[in-house]
């Protein structure tokens, strides 16, 4: 098949469909048998504030996302403390006359009244209209697709990849971009949202800091109200997975950055702020939090017929503790290469879990492409102590778990075949790498191409202190630290084509102004990027 053109959404966010009788006969034609739910209520106010998403997309289906919420900024959304029925239905137009699937979800108060809608059924490689209905209102139209059978054919395919939008710090207009660039899938690489205010603030969260279920569900709602992101929401699947700040900063599993946090009082917040992960994202119920192990699933694998095949990991849930931290920080730090904790050959930045995935699974589906998700700079980067002259690396970082990225490295190594692209984000800077087998020497095969995107929003304060070192990294192609924005990747069978898209001033609503900061090339069958 040709690229999965999808039409054009900007308009449609206004949408709320079919009214009056439309309405009622799919809320008569839906009902299920009585279960307690409400299902014939009325809003004060527009239950569906939070807009709609998808996700998570397959051959036959995908999940579609809602939440009532009408008021949103509330503790509970506005909700009574009772199930209510939500109606959806998929149609191939967008005026809704070719209806192919619909049904009936409930919405619970124990999941923040959120919808994860799974479809199974329809056609492979097909573009779907979707809406959502309770009571008497209608959500705005949500524009998704299920993908490309296993191993079709697929001419070429667009992926917009995101990180790191901080709300207080500008406005998202990445997110509109990449809905006029019609990309096919939007990928966010952690950083989603953020707990905490700092930096220059254009705007502000309407809560402190978040430690309860309460406190995360208003933060994502608060985040969800923006009409930039909600149009990217709609306009396409999205894949997800988080960094630290979705929690906190610089947290790994049960540890927090702060000494003085206990592991029990921090486990409860972090899983606080997974359950409303999963009730403001567009995820399967699989990824549903397990309370008893405290677990939480969001890597995993999703094939474009015979083109892409797109590795989404978790590196924070997994992951040894930072190596050789201090007495007041357990989070990211600059600590000595030659730390013997850093060295230590059993820590994993995946966990052994995602670990045996990858080594199993990476590159084995036969497509074309494969895309590694992660959530930050792979390749090295690090500078000399000012004082003493040693080198340093960043413990939060894949510098601070060398051993588990060679191990990485090496299974990119042993399937050339895969033509293997790593995304990632979290650093605020557009980078450009060759992943080499051995970064030691400057000689040694590339294996991978690194391509890691900047903020949408949040702010860097150090490109020039850290272009001054970019020189001595000759794996690096390409750095920026200067500029807002978000990737394209546009792929077909014989090329990757990766543009740097930068958006202008996000401290100003009228400030978006897209520019190509850079534009990159990766062959099929030579690994590395070459600009172009």
């Amino acid at each position: 098949m040709s690229k999965l053109i999808l039409p054009d959404m900007n308009r449609r966010l206004l949408l709320r469909g079919a009214a009056g009788g439309a309405v009622a006969a799919l809320a008569a034609a839906c009902r299920l048998p009585e279960t307690g739910a409400s299902s014939a209520r009325g809003f004060r106010n527009d239950p569906f504030s939070l807009g709609v998403a998808s996700g998570d997309p397959t051959p036959d289906g995908m999940v579609l996302w809602t939440r009532l919420a009408p008021n949103p900024l509330d503790p509970d959304g506005g909700m009574a403390s009772e199930p209510v029925e939500v109606a959806w239905e998929i149609a191939e137009d967008e005026g809704f006359l070719n209806i192919v699937r619909s049904g009936v979800e409930r919405a619970l108060p124990g999941q923040g009244h959120s919808v994860h809608a799974e479809i199974h059924g329809l056609p492979a490689g097909r573009t779907y209209f979707y809406r959502f209905h309770a009571g008497d209102a209608t959500s705005p139209t949500g524009r998704t697709a299920t993908t490309p059978a296993f191993l079709s054919g697929v001419d070429r395919m667009r992926i917009a990849w995101v990180s790191c939008s901080h709300y207080e710090q500008g406005f998202f207009h990445a997110y509109r971009d990449l809905v006029e660039e019609n990309a096919d899938v939007v990928i966010h690489t952690g950083d989603y949202i953020y707990e905490s205010s700092w930096g220059p603030q254009v705007r502000r969260h309407a809560v402190p800091e978040p430690y309860t279920l309460a406190d995360y569900r208003m933060t994502h709602a608060l985040y969800r109200l923006d009409p930039d992101l909600q149009a990217a929401a709609a306009h396409a699947p999205w894949l997800v997975t988080w960094d630290d700040h979705e929690v906190d900063n610089d947290y790994a599993g049960d540890v927090a950055e702060e000494p003085h946090v206990g592991l029990a009082d921090f486990r409860e917040r972090r899983l606080a702020a997974y359950q409303a992960y999963w009730e403001n994202m567009p995820l399967r119920r699989r990824s549903m939090l397990e309370r008893a192990s405290g677990r939480m699933r969001v890597w995993g694998e999703t094939v474009f017929g015979n083109l892409a095949a797109v590795y989404m990991t978790d590196g924070r849930q997994f992951r040894t503790p930072m190596a050789c931290p201090t007495e007041e920080d357990r989070g990211g730090n600059i600590i000595a290469r030659d730390c013997p904790e850093r060295l230590d050959p059993e820590r994993t930045y995946l966990g052994a879990g995602q670990e045996r995935w990858l080594n199993s699974s990476f590159g084995r589906s036969g497509a074309r492409w494969n895309l590694l998700v992660q959530p930050t700079l792979f390749s090295p980067f690090y500078s000399a102590d000012p004082e003493t002259g040693a080198l340093t690396a960043w413990s939060d970082g894949w510098d601070g778990y060398p051993a588990a990225r060679q191990r990485l490295i090496d299974t990119f190594a042993g399937r050339p075949e895969s033509n293997p692209i790593l995304l990632g984000g979290d650093t605020h800077c557009y980078w450009v790498t060759d992943v080499k087998q051995d970064y030691a020497d400057p000689n040694s095969p590339t294996v991978a191409s690194e391509f890691v995107t900047t903020a949408v929003t949040s702010h860097h304060t150090n490109h020039d202190a850290f272009a001054a070192n970019v020189p001595d990294f000759p794996h690096i192609r390409h750095f920026d630290a200067r500029e807002r924005g978000y990737g394209l990747v546009e792929l077909t069978g014989q090329r990757a084509e990766v543009t740097l898209r930068t958006v202008g001033e996000v401290k100003r609503r009228d400030g978006r102004e897209k520019r190509d900061q850079a534009r990159f090339v990766v062959e099929a069958g030579r690994a590395g990027p070459q600009r172009a």
